[in-house]
């Protein structure tokens, strides 16, 4: 039997008579890449935002790792999590931005010291451990924001847009970074893109969202999702 990480069952979300997000099913097993894929508005982040605790459904139920979240805050899920923006605190260095979780656990020094250590060196930055975030490049920003999300050793990341605002050339090479970095750590990544080809490069599955409804789910190797529509699903 498969553990799932993460189940959506039933899950809406309504802003009024605005029905964002539509009495959605999704089961995510451990240890899997999910891409969550489509145009802006299409629910796709609030369906993020509602794993994470930052928004409460209006109906249905979320389950991480079998337990049910209804009343669970954030802080408590013991999720990891990536946004657009990195969110780096400027006063701090890479290290500090890395350590901050894990002091807010209230970590012994031993354990916090090795955990940002091993978490910088997995994106390849413990040589930048002193720099502060103005010092350094838009990847190497992201890269930072990644380690400070792993540091406290979540069994899942949520991702929200997290290349959107570095160039193509330095997006691709990150996303060969993120799903290296994913698949060396085993655990469960649900990443929210617009762009198609991302989520095909890095998922083992793609879930394409439209109108706040699941249109389709697929592995993004088989034959009968490559040749479906997303772009007119995205229109």
């Amino acid at each position: 039997m498969i553990n799932s990480d993460i189940e959506l069952i039933g899950l809406s979300k309504n802003y009024g008579a605005n029905k964002i997000v539509r009495d959605i099913d999704l089961d995510i097993p451990q240890g899997e890449f999910v891409s969550i894929l489509g145009p802006s508005g299409c629910g796709k982040t609030t369906t993020l935002n509602m794993i994470a605790g930052f928004t409460a459904p209006t109906s249905g139920q979320i389950r991480v790792r079998g337990h049910d979240q209804a009343g669970v805050p954030p802080e408590r899920r013991k999720i990891g999590l990536v946004f657009q923006n990195y969110a780096l605190f400027p006063h701090m260095t890479v290290g500090e931005n890395v350590a901050f979780g894990l002091k807010m656990q209230r970590k012994g020094r031993a354990e916090i010291d090795n955990q940002v250590e091993k978490s910088l060196r997995s994106v390849h930055l413990d040589h930048l451990k002193d720099r502060y975030p103005k010092e350094l490049s838009g990847g190497q920003q992201q890269r930072t924001a990644l380690a400070r999300a792993i540091a406290p050793k979540p069994s899942l990341l949520l991702l929200d847009e997290p290349l959107s605002n570095l160039d193509l050339k330095l997006r691709e090479a990150m996303r060969i970074e993120l799903k290296e970095v994913q698949q060396e750590l085993g655990i469960t990544f649900v990443y929210v893109t617009h762009d198609q080809e991302e989520a095909m490069a890095m998922s083992d599955r793609v879930v394409v969202m439209h109108e706040g409804i699941i249109a389709q789910v697929g592995s993004p190797r088989a034959e009968s999702y490559q040749s479906a529509s997303y772009p007119a699903a995205a229109k």
